[in-house]
């Protein structure tokens, strides 16, 4: 791979002095499958040369690095380099290409011996924990992480990364974690860290390790879910947040999509990061959702305007990848388009789109399109199998924005006359 990015033979040669010959080639074709330019490329590859250059000098090997030593090469030596030309010593090239080598060699050990920082008590505990809530519970991926990070704060606040004394826990200190959440977040998240430390603490009971009264010392957060009306858009404020995404643009036809099938579909963010093209039934004009919150696979009709914004998206807009995700990252790293991507899109949206400057959270799309099935006469059972509820009551919340019905069960005041 080094051939390909540097024709000229005496360079190669010196590349390959440094004694990493084959880890730069194996840096190269990395950086290559991820599709970047190659020009940058070339400079990663000088810049892990420089790096490898100056350890060679303090007698090390590129295996050998550690923290301390990206530490010092950036901060002391970069700043007073005068290593020859091409060595590059600017931050913002040096800095990115070490961290895709520390990135390499830790998928290379991990792929090899598994050999890594040896894990603590709090990760050895949270790894059979959130075994118990996969295999147990059978919970989704996505509460596990959110149960086990919740009980990962709680651990490290008490224990830091020594030995764990479970068997030694009060009350007084599960409600203080639990409080201290409940005075500085709001009522919502509060409630997911209680009952995410509730959760731990069966798991704990269920082996023999806790007493069923440290579980009831675990406070119960008030947040009546049917007590407030959902927050949904309005239909001048949905057609300017439309048409905010600039549909010339391979990205603006890749986000225009992504916001359609949140707001027609009512997907979730995760559901349209995971979205494959062979999920897409173009001939029976069916969209297939595979393993959503609950981990149970739908179909969903692929209405005509949805289907052709991921039409125009693939013909027009994705850049040419091996992978299979319908949403691709249109610059390097090449790959499917994470959650945080798609949800970065659509506030950049709403912040473009006037009126929709308050909209934060993406959840308002979603809401936006049950209400929108309400109101054209769909029923909450049909609500609930679109937007993959697997109780009907989930859906119950929609019932509240459901105007002209409520107009119609309404009770005039005593004093209207009649």
């Amino acid at each position: 791979m080094i051939d390909r990015y540097f024709p000229c033979q005496r360079v190669r040669e010196r590349i390959r002095s440094c004694g990493c010959g084959e880890l730069l080639d194996e840096f190269a074709e990395r950086l290559h499958r991820r599709g970047y330019a190659s020009a940058t490329i070339r400079g990663g590859v000088w810049a892990v040369e420089h790096f490898a250059t100056w350890l060679n000098g303090q007698k090390l090997k590129l295996h050998d690095a550690t923290k301390d030593h990206v530490r010092s090469f950036l901060g002391d030596h970069l700043p007073v380099c005068r290593c020859p030309p091409p060595a590059p010593v600017g931050m913002y090239q040096v800095r990115p290409a070490i961290n895709h080598l520390a990135r390499m060699l830790r998928d290379r050990r991990a792929g090899s011996d598994g050999a890594s920082a040896p894990p603590t008590p709090v990760d050895t505990e949270l790894r059979q924990f959130r075994d118990h809530l996969r295999r147990v519970c059978g919970l989704a991926d996505s509460t596990c992480d959110g149960r086990v990070r919740f009980t990962r704060e709680f651990l490290q606040a008490r224990y830091r990364d020594g030995a764990l004394h479970l068997d030694a826990l009060k009350p007084g200190e599960v409600m203080a974690f639990v409080a201290g959440y409940a005075e500085r977040c709001r009522r919502g998240t509060a409630q997911v860290a209680a009952s995410s430390l509730r959760s731990f603490l069966r798991y704990l009971q269920f082996h023999g390790r806790c007493a069923e009264t440290l579980i009831a010392a675990v406070p119960r957060i008030p947040n009546w879910r049917l007590s407030h009306v959902p927050k949904t858009m309005a239909e001048e404020q949905l057609q300017a947040f439309l048409e905010s995404f600039d549909r010339t643009t391979s990205t603006g036809r890749r986000d225009y999509a992504m916001a359609l099938c949140q707001v027609v579909l009512g997907l979730r963010v995760s559901e349209v990061a995971a979205l494959l093209l062979n999920d897409v039934a173009w001939h029976c004009g069916i969209l297939r959702i595979e393993d959503g919150k609950g981990r149970k696979s739908r179909e969903l009709p692929l209405t005509k305007r949805v289907g052709e914004a991921l039409a125009e998206y693939i013909r027009w807009g994705r850049p040419p990848t091996e992978c299979r995700s319908v949403f691709i990252r249109h610059r390097a790293p090449r790959g499917a388009v994470s959650v945080s991507l798609v949800r970065g899109a659509m506030r950049l949206a709403f912040a473009r789109a006037p009126g929709c400057e308050r909209w934060k959270g993406t959840h308002v799309l979603r809401h936006t399109a049950a209400t929108n099935l309400l109101q054209r006469g769909a029923t909450l059972k049909e609500i609930a199998d679109v937007l993959g509820h697997s109780c009907v009551e989930t859906s119950t919340i929609y019932a509240k924005v459901n105007l002209p019905s409520l107009q119609a069960v309404a009770m005039p005041w005593p004093e209207v006359q009649q």
